[in-house]
C-alpha cells in the first residue's frame, strides 16, 4: 500500500493533463473482432476530445477516460448525442457499440453485454499500443453507463470485470439473461438514475431490482421527480412509441439533472478529482428534481488518537501517515510511533482512487532529547550542523509574511558536519526553515 498513495497523485497528475477545456469533438466509425467469439464484428461509434473537430480528426494532447455505452433496445447510438456533446468536451472519450439494436432480429442480451466488455477492454489495450491513434491517450480508467436495454447489459458487462471502475445505470432493464442475477457480482461503484413517471420500465422489476441485488458497496439510488423513460436520451421513435406518458419534466430538464448527477460521479471515479464527490453529495441533497432516493456509499474518514506516544487509527482498509501534510515514507499501518513535533493525519483510499483524510493532531514533543541546530551567519550566506544526523531534510526561505521563495532539499545531513547555504537574493527580512525526520526549527535572519 506504500506505492498505492504515490502511485495514485502519479495518475491524478496524468488525468489532469484533460484539464485544458473544452475539446473539439472527434468522431471515428470503427469495427472490432472479437477472437473469443469467432471474430465477432462489433461495430462502435466513437466520440472523442479532439485537436479540431471532424470525423477522423487527430486526439487532442492528454489522456482521457472512456465511457462505453450500451444503448435501448432499438435505439441507434445517435439518441444518446446529448451524452457525448456533454462530456466528451469534458476530457472523455465515449464508446457506443451499435450492435443489437433490435426489433427484428431481437437482440442478444448476453452478446451485447460482452460487446460493452469487450469494448471496454480494446480501448484500453488501444492506449498501449504504440501502432495506435490512440497510444498514450486513454487513462487507465473505464466506466460502463447504459440506457434501459443498454443499462441492464451494463451489469452484464460489468459481472466480475476488475477493468471496469463505475457503473451509470439510466432506467436499466431486467434482460436475459438476467442483469439482476449479474448485478450481485458487480463490486464497482454504482449510480441508478430512475424517472418517476417511467412507463415502460416498472421500477420494482428493473432498476430498483438491480439496484438492490447490486454487490457494490458504494451505490446510490436517484429518483428524477417527474421524469420518464425515453427523455434520457434524444429523441427517438421506438422508444416515443412505446412510452406514451412524456413525462412532465421537459426532455431538455431531465437532461440538466442527469448531467448534474454523472459529472460528479464520472469526474470522481474516472478523473480522480478528488472534491467531486462532496460536489456529488450536494447535488443529492440539494437538486429540488429529485425524489426519494436510497444512498448506500459512504466515504468516512478515518479517527485518530494519541496514545501515550502512538497515534492510533481506527479500522480502515489502508493507512498512509503525513506529517505536516508531507506523506511519511513507509508509514502505512494502523499505528505509527512519532518521534518529532507537528500536526499528524493518517490517509484512506475508500472509494476510487483518492484518499481522504482523519482528524488532525497536533504533536509538541516532551521528554525525546532532539538533535542540536547550530546556525552561523555568513557574509554571504549561513552555515547549518546538527548534533545527530538528520534525514530528509527540507530547507525553505520565507519573507515574513509566509511567502515561500526558495526551498532545497538533501537527503542526509551528517552528525556535526556543515552544511553552507548561499544568502538569497531577496532583500529584506527572512525565515529559514529546517524540517527533517528529527526535527523542525525556523530561524530569523537578516
Amino acid at each position: 500500500m506504500k506505492h498505492f498513495f504515490s502511485t495514485f497523485l502519479l495518475t491524478t497528475m496524468l488525468i489532469g493533463s484533460v484539464i485544458a477545456q473544452p475539446f473539439a469533438i472527434g468522431s471515428r466509425t470503427v469495427t472490432l473482432n472479437d477472437p473469443a467469439r469467432n471474430n465477432r464484428a462489433i461495430g462502435c461509434q466513437i466520440y472523442y476530445p479532439a485537436a479540431s473537430a471532424g470525423n477522423n480528426a487527430p486526439l487532442a494532447n492528454g489522456v482521457f477516460p472512456v465511457i462505453v455505452v450500451g444503448h435501448g433496445f432499438s435505439m441507434n447510438v445517435g439518441a444518446y448525442e446529448n451524452w457525448w456533446s456533454e462530456f466528451v468536451p469534458e476530457g472523455y472519450i465515449f464508446v457506443l457499440p451499435t450492435t443489437e439494436v433490435g426489433p427484428i432480429p431481437f437482440p442478444s442480451h448476453p452478446n451485447f453485454g460482452l460487446d460493452l466488455a469487450f469494448a471496454a477492454a480494446e480501448l484500453q489495450d488501444w492506449g498501449s499500443d504504440p501502432n495506435s491513434d490512440f497510444f498514450g491517450k486513454v487513462a487507465p480508467r473505464t466506466g460502463l453507463m447504459g440506457h434501459s436495454m443498454g443499462g441492464g447489459c451494463s451489469f452484464l458487462a460489468a459481472e466480475n470485470n476488475p477493468l471496469i471502475d463505475c457503473v451509470l445505470g439510466l432506467a436499466p432493464a431486467e434482460t436475459n439473461t438476467s442483469a439482476i442475477a449479474a448485478a450481485a457480482n458487480v463490486t464497482a461503484p454504482t449510480m441508478i438514475l430512475w424517472g418517476t413517471e417511467d412507463e415502460v420500465t416498472p421500477e420494482a422489476s428493473h432498476a430498483l431490482a438491480i439496484f438492490n441485488s447490486s454487490g457494490a458497496t458504494c451505490k446510490n439510488y436517484i429518483r428524477i421527480d417527474q421524469g420518464a423513460h425515453c427523455f434520457f436520451a434524444d429523441y427517438n421513435f421506438f422508444c416515443a412509441t412505446g412510452e406514451m406518458n412524456i413525462g412532465t419534466l421537459t426532455r431538455e430538464e431531465q437532461h440538466q439533472v442527469s448531467f448534474s448527477l454523472a459529472h460528479p460521479f464520472f469526474d470522481y471515479f474516472l478523473k480522480d478529482e478528488c472534491d467531486a464527490y462532496d460536489d456529488l453529495q450536494v447535488e443529492i441533497a440539494t437538486n429540488p428534481e429529485l425524489g426519494t432516493n436510497i444512498l448506500s456509499c459512504s466515504n468516512t474518514a478515518p479517527v485518530i488518537a494519541d496514545n501515550a506516544g502512538t497515534l492510533e487509527s481506527d479500522q480502515q482498509t489502508n493507512y498512509q501517515w503525513y506529517l505536516n501534510g508531507n506523506e511519511i515514507q513507509g508509514a502505512d499501518q494502523q499505528t505509527f510511533v512519532y518521534s518529532q513535533a507537528g500536526t499528524y493525519q493518517v490517509g484512506s483510499i475508500n472509494l476510487g482512487n483518492c484518499p481522504v483524510l482523519s482528524n488532525e493532531i497536533t504533536v509538541q514533543i516532551t521528554g525525546i532529547i532532539e538533535p542540536n541546530l547550530n546556525l552561523t551567519l555568513r557574509p554571504i550566506g549561513v552555515s547549518v550542523s546538527s548534533s545527530e544526523t538528520l534525514k530528509n531534510v527540507q530547507l525553505d526561505w520565507f519573507d515574513v509574511s509566509g511567502r515561500l521563495f526558495e526551498q532545497s532539499t538533501i537527503s542526509v545531513l551528517p552528525a556535526n558536519e556543515t552544511l553552507f547555504l548561499p544568502k538569497p537574493s531577496y532583500e529584506g527580512l527572512k525565515l529559514l526553515r529546517l524540517q527533517s525526520n528529527e526535527v523542525i526549527k525556523t530561524w530569523r535572519l537578516f
